[in-house]
C-alpha cells in the first residue's frame, strides 16, 4: 500500500527479490491535472514497471478493499507513504497484519511529514523505523530501526527523503525476509512519554517566519522546497501586497557574511532511543556519521535599529538581503505571483523593491 516516492526503493527491492510474491499495489485513485492529464504517482509508476495488479481505493477501509484482501489472502501488508490510516479490520485482512516504514526514529515525529519536521526543527540526526501497525497513527511496536543518520545543515527535504528511503529499503528487505522465514522477530514498544508530532504541512506552512533567526528561515526553506514552497508578501507603498515565492537563499549573519558549518550549532551524538533492542539485523547497516560538538563563531557586529524582521536592507544589482530576527537572509531567486522564477537581478529590474520595504506580516 503506497503512493509517494518514499516507498519506491522498498517496492523495488521487494519486487526484485525472488523470495516474495507481490500480489497487488493498493493506492489512491488516479487524479488529473487542470489540463486533464493523469497524474502518475511514483508508486503507481513502479507497479506498472513491474506489471503488478493495481487496486485503486478512495477509502482503504471500505468493504470493497476488505473483500479484495479476502480474495488475495496476503500474508503481509507493507505500507509506506500511503496517506490513509488502516482500520483494525483491514489490518486483520493479512495473516501477519501490516508493517510500515516511517521516516524518523520513532517515537519522534509521528505523523505524515516526519522528514519535513526534522528539518524545520533543526534536528541534527534522524533515521527510519519499521513498526508493526495498529489503528493508531505510528504508535505500533517497533520491529527494526536504523542507526542515527546525520542531517547536513544544507540538505533539503527532497535530498534527505531520498537518502532515508534507500536506508529504509535495506531495512525492509531484511525485516520481511526474517518474517518470511518465520524467524523470531523482536518487537519493542515505543516510549509514549517521548512522542513528538509531525503533522502534514498545509499551504500556509510555506509562509516565511521572518521573526526567527536566519538559520531557522533557511531550515524553513529547505523543508518546504518541494511543497508548499517558501513564500512571503511584499507590502508595496501603493496597491495590494504582492505574493513572492522564494527560490534559492543563503543564511547570513548581521555582518552579511554567509553562515558556515561552524555556525550551525551541533549537539553531541545521541544514540537512537531503541538501541537497547540489540537487533542483530541492524549490524550490516551503514554506520551513522558521528555528530560532534562545535563552537559557534563569535559575531560582534552591531545591528542597526531599523533592521526589523522582514525589512529589506539591501536591494541593488544581484543583491537582495532581508533582515531576520537574528542575522539576515540573501535571496537569490524570486517568483512573483503568476510569473516564472527569476534570478534576483532580473526581478529587481522589473519590480521596484527597495531598501526599507516590508516583507511578511506588516506591523
Amino acid at each position: 500500500m503506497a503512493t509517494g516516492a518514499f516507498a519506491v526503493p522498498s517496492m523495488r527491492v521487494l519486487c526484485d527479490s525472488d523470495m516474495f510474491d507481490i500480489v497487488c499495489l493498493v493506492t489512491n485513485p488516479l487524479r488529473y491535472d487542470r489540463n486533464g492529464k493523469p497524474i502518475i504517482t511514483p508508486a503507481r509508476q513502479t507497479a506498472a514497471d513491474y506489471g503488478l495488479l493495481i487496486s485503486e481505493q478512495e477509502s482503504v477501509n471500505s468493504e470493497e478493499c476488505f473483500e479484495l484482501l479476502y480474495l488475495l489472502r496476503p500474508d503481509l501488508l507493507f505500507v509506506c507513504d500511503f496517506g490513509q490510516i488502516l482500520s483494525k479490520r483491514i489490518l486483520s485482512g493479512a495473516l501477519l497484519g501490516g508493517i510500515n516504514l516511517h521516516g524518523s526514529l520513532l517515537p519522534k515525529f509521528r505523523g505524515a511529514a516526519p522528514v519535513h519536521w526534522a528539518i524545520l526543527t533543526g534536528e541534527q540526526y534522524t533515521g527510519v523505523s519499521i513498526i508493526h501497525m495498529t489503528p493508531q497513527i505510528d504508535s505500533g511496536p517497533v520491529i527494526a530501526q536504523s542507526p542515527a543518520i546525520a542531517i547536513s545543515p544544507y540538505e533539503t527535504v527532497v535530498e534527505l527523503e531520498e537518502r532515508l528511503a534507500e536506508y529504509g529499503a535495506e531495512l525492509v528487505l531484511d525485516t520481511v525476509t526474517q518474517m518470511s522465514r518465520t524467524d523470531k522477530v523482536r518487537i519493542i514498544g515505543q516510549r509514549h512519554d517521548r512522542v513528538s508530532r509531525a503533522p502534514r504541512l498545509t499551504k500556509e506552512s510555506g509562509f516565511v517566519p521572518w521573526n526567527r533567526s536566519s538559520q531557522e528561515i533557511f531550515n524553513h526553506y529547505r523543508a518546504t522546497i518541494q511543497w508548499p514552497r517558501a513564500f512571503t508578501d511584499w507590502h508595496r507603498a501603493e496597491g495590494v501586497p504582492l505574493r513572492l515565492i522564494l527560490g534559492a537563499m543563503s543564511p547570513l549573519d548581521d555582518s552579511l557574511l554567509e553562515l558556515t558549518h561552524e555556525d550551525f550549532s551541533h549537539i553531541s551524538f545521541i544514540a537512537p532511543i531503541l538501541t537497547d533492542a540489540k537487533m542483530n539485523h541492524l549490524a550490516d547497516m551503514k554506520a551513522a556519521p558521528k555528530v560532534t560538538t562545535v563552537k559557534r563563531r563569535s559575531h560582534h557586529s552591531r545591528r542597526p535599529s531599523w533592521w526589523k524582521p522582514g525589512v529589506v536592507i539591501r536591494s541593488e544589482g544581484n543583491q537582495l538581503i532581508v533582515a531576520a530576527k537574528e542575522g539576515t537572509v540573501r535571496i537569490e531567486q524570486i517568483q512573483p505571483a503568476g510569473k516564472k522564477m527569476m534570478q534576483i537581478q532580473d526581478f529587481l529590474r522589473g519590480y521596484p523593491l527597495k531598501q526599507g520595504d516590508q516583507l511578511g506580516i506588516q506591523e
